[in-house]
């Protein structure tokens, strides 16, 4: 982890959360106040499941994963984080600790802002308390019907919606370079490695996908999504 203090501040800031479109000048400036930035290689911890939460963090550049660290080491990632979201688990209106792991995939620029400015905004801004509600709802929903798809689809369709996800939700192309590992593939789909790479075999075979790691393009969207939604 490297210091960086040249990131623009939060006024100016083109990769800011939206919800800080609530807040007016004054309240933009005093977030930078309490803010700090720093820079992460590929693999390095942005903050570790257990630890006490002191900072929501943003990324400014890059792309990280989210997992919970389970029984036997084994880890379920349970999302991908990218530019303009706030990161910041449940645990920040419950025990002030962080109840998953992030780490970073890429070179990733982060914004750590002090909790206690955000939750001030809480009180005193019920837009900004809103948006703030509204961010964890749709979280909440998301992280909802991944767990249904893990425990009610079958390995076919948790791996083609992954797929679906990664190129929709992440990289917004069918054509991208996978950053994750096929141990990774199978933590956020829910399943084995050697059940990853069988499947993308049957993918390759049938023509639905294009696997050249660490490239992959899809080559038939609708027949992925019917995958997907047969489960």
């Amino acid at each position: 982890m490297v210091e960086n203090c040249n990131a623009p501040c939060c006024v100016n800031c083109e990769t800011r959360w939206d919800n800080f479109n609530n807040l007016n000048e004054d309240d933009l400036n005093y977030v930078c106040e309490n803010r700090h930035i720093a820079e992460f290689q590929p693999g390095e911890i942005i903050f570790k499941q257990g630890a006490p939460i002191s900072s929501a963090v943003f990324l400014t550049k890059g792309i990280a994963k989210m997992y919970i660290e389970g029984f036997d080491n084994k880890r379920m990632i349970i999302g991908i984080a990218k530019q303009n979201k706030l990161i910041a688990g449940p645990g920040t209106y419950v025990d002030e600790r962080h109840h998953y792991t992030v780490s970073a995939l890429t070179d990733v620029t982060a914004c750590f802002i002090k909790m206690d400015v955000l939750k001030g905004f809480v009180h005193t801004n019920g837009k900004f308390a809103e948006g703030w509600l509204k961010d964890i709802s749709e979280k909440s929903l998301k992280t909802f019907y991944r767990f249904l798809s893990h425990t009610q689809k079958k390995m076919h369709g948790r791996l083609a919606e992954t797929i679906l996800y990664l190129a929709d939700e992440v990289h917004g192309s069918d054509q991208f370079t996978m950053l994750l590992s096929r141990q990774e593939l199978g933590e956020l789909s829910g399943m084995a490695k050697e059940s990853v790479v069988r499947i993308l075999k049957d993918f390759n075979e049938d023509k639905i996908i294009d696997d050249k790691c660490p490239y992959i393009k899809i080559l038939n969207k609708d027949r992925l999504k019917m995958i997907s939604n047969m489960g």
